[in-house]
């Protein structure tokens, strides 16, 4: 089933096209105990920036933001800077962070209604578009559907592992791309971090549509169709 497909499904469940994209160490860490994630190589890097650049949109969650401060920018393709989607129904993320500085009307937060008023007011100032919802941990279907409602048909998530997890647990995500990089931590946060599923029959299943060696030849890119039937 190929994309065209997909959009005609996601049309109907008034969704975007949503495209997980990680790159994590042979055991599944997108992150080391001390939250080092520098693991792409430049092919990799390069590879990440076209996808922003063809989705015209990434969320990332709060913990991403914090951890990393990323721009979500462009730098290794050119285009136009993508929208950057910001989970984060406690509001934690500083009202400093570049993906509020930079760009800041390309940003867009989701949060509660528990979240500090003086923050969003601020934010907004700035041209922060933000969106409230009535419960600290967010309903992703909702959100999935209020970016669809304003637009946005296809995004890619640069998010961490809870993210990921409560994307995929959702039935929300329609790909997963992932680089496999040749280290190993051991410990740290997984691709998938959350409550986990009990055995094969209730994980989704996985179709690989493609495969590809980066050119320093000790990198492995996968793109998989994500099912839930």
């Amino acid at each position: 089933m190929g994309f065209s497909l997909f959009r005609i499904l996601n049309e109907r469940m008034k969704k975007p096209y949503l495209i997980i994209f990680s790159t994590m160490t042979i055991d599944g860490r997108i992150s080391s105990k001390t939250w080092f994630s520098q693991l792409s190589c430049q092919k990799d890097l390069e590879r990440l920036h076209k996808l922003r650049a063809e989705t015209g949109a990434v969320m990332v969650g709060a913990e991403t933001v914090i951890k990393d401060d990323p721009s979500l920018r462009l730098k290794y393709f050119k285009g136009e800077d993508p929208y950057k989607i910001i989970i984060d129904g406690c509001l934690r993320v500083p009202i400093n962070a570049r993906v509020f500085t930079i760009n800041s009307q390309k940003a867009i937060l989701f949060t509660s209604k528990f979240a500090d008023e003086e923050k969003i007011k601020v934010l907004q100032e700035k041209g922060v578009k933000v969106f409230q919802f009535e419960n600290k941990i967010l309903e992703l279907n909702l959100v999935m559907e209020k970016l669809y409602e304003i637009g946005i048909k296809k995004v890619m998530v640069e998010g961490g592992g809870i993210l990921n997890w409560n994307l995929l647990s959702s039935k929300l995500v329609d790909e997963l791309r992932v680089t496999i990089s040749p280290y190993v931590f051991g410990k740290g946060r997984s691709i998938f971090d959350g409550e986990g599923f009990k055995d094969t029959n209730e994980s989704p299943k996985f179709e690989l549509l493609k495969f590809e060696i980066c050119e320093c030849k000790n990198e492995v890119h996968l793109i998989y169709k994500v099912n839930y039937t």
